[in-house]
C-alpha cells in the first residue's frame, strides 16, 4: 500500500461530511437550506422525536405520505433539521440519484431555498458505498438511528474542533453496530442500520472500511480470517489485518483509488467471499483462495515477487520431485492420468506463509484437483489436518 496520505476529500461525500458538521453541530447552522439564523437542535430533536417517533405511523403508507402527515403545522426549524437529517442518510449512497437526493429538501422548501449542483448532490465516484435495497426499505430506522447519533454528539457541550468530533461520531457508531443500542435511550432503534457503519467511516476512513453490510463484514473475516498470523477479536481491526495481507497481491487490475476505497469489492476479492453467508460456503471458499495460491506459485516458497503487484513463489524444482516420487497420483484417492491433473499441496499452507520459507519435500503430498480442495476445507475446521496421516486418512474415509 502507498506510505503517503490518500487524498479523501478529492472524494465530495467526505469533504461534504465535514463541512456538514462543521455547519450543522459546530455552528448550528442548515447545511442544505438556505437559513442564515442559528437553529436550537435540542429543542428540534424534541419535537422531531415526538412527531416521528412517539407519534410513529405503522400503517401501509409511502414513507412520503406518512412525513407528510407526521411533519404537518411544524414549525420551520424542525423541518430545516429533520431535511438536514435526511440529506446526511441518503448523500453518500449511489443507489439514490442526485435529483432523488435534493428532491426530500423539496417537499418543504422552494427551490431557491435549496442548496444546488455536484457539490452537494452526486454520485459515482463520489459516494461511499451502493448499500442495497435493505438500506432504503429500512429509510424510517436509518434516519431514527442517524437522529440518535446527532442527539447525542449535540447533547456533549463544546464541540469546536472537527475532528474531536468525528472521533466521537465514530465512537459512538462502533458501539452501536458492536455492542447494540441501550433499550429505552432517546432515539433507540433495534434493528440494524447501514447509517452506523457509513458515519464510522466517514469519521475515520483510514480505521473504517467502507463496508456498510454487517454480513459483509463477517463473511470477509470468516473467508480470509486465517490469512492473519494473529487475528483481532474486534473486526474493524481484523479487516485492516486482512486488507494487509491481501492488498498486494489482489486488486491490481482495478484503478488505484477505486482499489484503496474498495479493496474488498475488487473483481478478484469479492467473488472469494460475496454472498458465503454459511459456514459451509465460506470454508469452501477459503480453501479455494488457499488452492489458487498454491497453483500459482513458482520458483522460491513464500517469497515475493513484483509483477503488476505482487505474488506468492514456490519451488517448481521441489514441486516436481514430489510429483516424481508420488508417480504423479494423488496420494489420498489414487487418481492417476498420463502424469498429468495433479497439484502439490503443501501440509504448512502457502496463504498462511508470514515470510519466505525453505520447504521440505516432505512438507509435500501430491493430490488430485478434489482431494486438494477438500484438503483445504478440512483444513479450514481444524489445524490438525496440517498432519499427513490425519489429512490422509479423512481424504481417503470422504
Amino acid at each position: 500500500m502507498s506510505t503517503s496520505p490518500f487524498n479523501w476529500k478529492q472524494f465530495h461525500s467526505y469533504r461534504v461530511f465535514d463541512e456538514f458538521l462543521e455547519s450543522f453541530l459546530i455552528k448550528r447552522k442548515s447545511y442544505v437550506i438556505q437559513h442564515d439564523e442559528a437553529l436550537n437542535l435540542e429543542e428540534a430533536f424534541d419535537d422531531i422525536e415526538k412527531r416521528f417517533v412517539t407519534d410513529f405511523d405503522d400503517s401501509e403508507a409511502t414513507f412520503e405520505d406518512k412525513v407528510a402527515q407526521q411533519f404537518n403545522g411544524a414549525s420551520e426549524q424542525t423541518k430545516i433539521v429533520f431535511a438536514n437529517v435526511e440529506f446526511l442518510w441518503a448523500m453518500p449512497m449511489e443507489n439514490i440519484t442526485p435529483e432523488k437526493k435534493r428532491s426530500y429538501a423539496l417537499r418543504w422548501f422552494d427551490e431557491a431555498e435549496v442548496v444546488s449542483g455536484e457539490r452537494y448532490f452526486f454520485g459515482y465516484p463520489h459516494i461511499i458505498a451502493n448499500p442495497g435495497s435493505w438500506y432504503l426499505r429500512n429509510k424510517y430506522f436509518e434516519i431514527v438511528a442517524a437522529l440518535r447519533v446527532l442527539s447525542l454528539v449535540t447533547k456533549k457541550l463544546g464541540f469546536t474542533d472537527l475532528e474531536n468530533l468525528k472521533t466521537e461520531i465514530a465512537k459512538i457508531c462502533y458501539s452501536s453496530i458492536y455492542e447494540g443500542v441501550p433499550k429505552g435511550e432517546r432515539f433507540a432503534v433495534e434493528k440494524v442500520c447501514g447509517i452506523h457503519s457509513a458515519l464510522m467511516h466517514l469519521a475515520d476512513p483510514e480505521r473504517h472500511e467502507s463496508i456498510i453490510s454487517a454480513s459483509h463484514r463477517e463473511q470477509i473475516c470468516a473467508v480470509f480470517g486465517h490469512v492473519v498470523e494473529k487475528p483481532s477479536a474486534d473486526v474493524e481491526v481484523l479487516l485492516k489485518q486482512i486488507r494487509a495481507e491481501l492488498y498486494l497481491s489482489h486488486g491490481n487490475n482495478e484503478d488505484p483509488d477505486l482499489k484503496y476505497r474498495w479493496f474488498f469489492y475488487s473483481k478478484d476479492v469479492r467473488p472469494l467471499w460475496n454472498d458465503k453467508t454459511s459456514k459451509r460456503e465460506q470454508r469452501v471458499s477459503s480453501a479455494i483462495f488457499d488452492v489458487r495460491l498454491e497453483e500459482d506459485a513458482e520458483e522460491l516458497e513464500g517469497a515475493r515477487e513484483e509483477v503488476t503487484g505482487l505474488r506468492i513463489l514456490r519451488s517448481a524444482k521441489l514441486a516436481n520431485e514430489a510429483k516424481l516420487r508420488d508417480g504423479y497420483k494423488c496420494r489420498a484417492c489414487g487418481f492417476h492420468f498420463e502424469d498429468q491433473i495433479v497439484h502439490i499441496h503443501h501440509l504448512d499452507p502457502v496463504s498462511e506463509y508470514k515470510r519466505p520459507k525453505a520447504t521440505k519435500l516432505e512438507d509435500l503430498i501430491t493430490l488430485c484437483p478434489n482431494c486438494h480442495y477438500i484438503a483445504h476445507y478440512w483444513l479450514r475446521i481444524s489445524p490438525e489436518f496440517k498432519r499427513l496421516e490425519t489429512l490422509l486418512a479423512k481424504l481417503s474415509a470422504k
